[in-house]
């Protein structure tokens, strides 16, 4: 009995011990990790607070759907990825059409599990929900480093989900979200000095250029800023220059598939959707690009506060959210001014973004620094203090819009619902499976009824792109490519009467009484008979 108690007790002493070891382990990995897990923990919070709201307020409103027409062209050039037709917008028609080529990969994925329309713009969202947490992380994380406090990296994460057309935007199917998260990754990336880190960087950029055109900006400011920081810490060796420069190339490598492609169809090495919406800059264009501004500057104070306190975030040697800010603020008013306030100002979200980080790095960088100054032992009562003065001054004027922007999220969800989805379903049901339809919004009425489509305003169909056809020239292109259907909206009717009246013939037609995004109340299906 003696001897078989012996190894027995040794056993569980082990075990014990063993036991011991583990939850030191555990406390320790924990313990280490505290404030991040921390961040971690608000940004699940804030993120799936502000989704659940604005999906909750969208199934009041309609259906599940998008609050976008452009959302389902994503989804058309995925299912060509996933049909192993890539970038065929319409069978046999190859099209450089897609405004985030990147984003219409990952959105393949999607096709593997299912195929019915509902389920598939679920799973964008719970897609889009995921990486919008990961951006929201990314802030906090950022800040955090930065201020050197907890609660200031976790105001700023609640400061980021309540600018107004944010959640909008990240719950809208569009490339935003990932987009996004390619140009906040390098906050952290250029706090890094390894050479390691170099590369990372170019990996980042040249997928931010496949996110969307204008993440070439993250190139154009990374590389100098990289260069600037080793001079200035003077380890600026031969080979840490080649570190450095070695990021073009890996960006390049990158980016180089999509380039070489678009120049294979069009000839040009940018998608379509930018030579359709870049173009000549009328006193127009201006006028209402200085109209929303003012605008802007009234309604979100964070916005002229972040352009004015992101000047403090040179103090800590790390202004990256600030320089994207206004690059990106000074791109679109020197090529698309009034093109990039369209469709609830979505160009111009990932601005308020930057400019809000800059704003709560600017403040908090500057009172942080105050404190530390201070002799006295309540640095933990001014960090409080210094976060209600942020929410009182950024997240709290933020409200109003934010609940604003929800009921439109809404709203313009079951516009496009009844209007480009309803006749998407229509056109499935009456129409033979061959046929042409010739239509401005490509996305939804494309998607649902899968009928191949030639779109009048150039964006999938790089004919017409870069055709420059005089009105007579595109009713004979549109002869030429046996168009059987013409969907426009109402306000066009006039133009393409003129033009083919006598080819037309009325078949349905779509009325919206509280139209918020679509780009007239009025959408009609015609038949052609040449």
């Amino acid at each position: 009995m003696n001897e078989t108690a012996a190894p027995l007790k040794g056993v569980q002493e082990k075990e014990a011990q063993a036991t011991v070891i583990s939850k030191k382990v555990f406390v320790s990995f924990f313990a280490e990790r505290k404030n991040t897990l921390i961040l971690c923990l608000v940004a699940i919070i804030a993120t799936s607070a502000t989704c659940i709201h604005y999906l909750l307020v969208l199934l009041d409103w309609t259906v599940i759907g998008f609050n976008l027409d452009d959302s389902w062209i994503h989804l058309e050039y995925a299912r060509s990825i996933y049909e192993g037709r890539a970038w065929e917008y319409s069978p046999g028609y190859p099209s450089t059409g897609s405004t985030s080529p990147l984003w219409s990969i990952v959105l393949s994925i999607i096709f593997f599990f299912t195929s019915d329309p509902a389920s598939i713009v679920w799973g964008v969202m719970i897609v889009s929900w995921i990486l919008y947490f990961l951006c929201t992380f990314t802030v906090g994380y950022f800040v955090s480093d930065l201020t050197e406090s907890l609660l200031i990296g976790s105001v700023s994460m609640i400061v980021f989900v309540v600018i107004p057309s944010n959640t909008w935007l990240m719950l809208s199917g569009m490339e935003y979200p990932l987009f996004m998260l390619l140009l906040l990754l390098p906050l952290i990336l250029m706090n890094n000095s390894g050479s390691q880190f170099d590369a990372a960087l170019g990996l980042v950029a040249g997928l931010a250029f496949l996110a969307r055109s204008e993440g070439i900006l993250l190139a154009l400011i990374a590389v100098p800023i990289r260069i600037i920081q080793h001079v200035n810490a003077r380890d600026f060796t031969r080979k840490r220059l080649v570190s450095i420069l070695s990021m073009f190339g890996i960006a390049a490598s990158v980016a180089l598939p999509w380039i070489l492609y678009c120049i294979s169809v069009t000839g040009y090495p940018l998608p379509d959707t930018f030579y359709a919406k870049v173009g000549v800059i009328s006193d127009t264009d201006v006028e209402a690009w200085n109209i929303f501004w003012t605008a802007f500057f009234g309604t979100m104070p964070f916005v002229l506060m972040g352009l004015i306190l992101g000047v403090l975030s040179l103090l800590k040697k790390r202004p990256y959210a600030w320089l994207l800010g206004i690059s990106m603020t000074l791109l679109y008013r020197f090529t698309m001014p009034y093109q990039a306030l369209i469709n609830n100002s979505r160009y111009i979200t990932p601005i308020f973004g930057f400019l809000a980080i800059s704003c709560v790095v600017g403040f908090g960088v500057h009172a942080c620094e105050l404190i530390k100054s201070d002799k006295r032992p309540n640095a933990r009562m001014y960090r409080v203090l210094i976060s209600t003065l942020l929410v009182l001054l950024i997240v709290v004027p933020s409200v109003p819009l934010y609940l604003n922007q929800a009921d439109l999220f809404g709203n313009a969800t079951k516009n496009i619902n009844e209007m480009q989805v309803d006749i998407g379903y229509w056109v499935a049901e009456n129409t033979p499976e061959d046929s042409v339809l010739a239509l401005g919004d490509v996305g939804a009425t494309r998607f649902i009824s899968n009928r191949t489509i030639i779109d009048l305003c150039g964006l999938v169909t790089p004919d017409i792109a870069h055709g420059n056809f005089t009105p007579g020239e595109l009713v004979n292109y549109l002869e030429t490519r046996d168009a059987d259907y013409l969907i426009i909206f109402g306000k066009w009717h006039g133009f393409y009467n003129v033009l083919m009246g006598q080819h037309m013939t009325e078949l349905y037609r779509v009325e919206l009484d509280d139209n918020r995004i679509c780009g007239d109340d009025t959408m009609v299906v015609y038949e052609i008979t040449w």
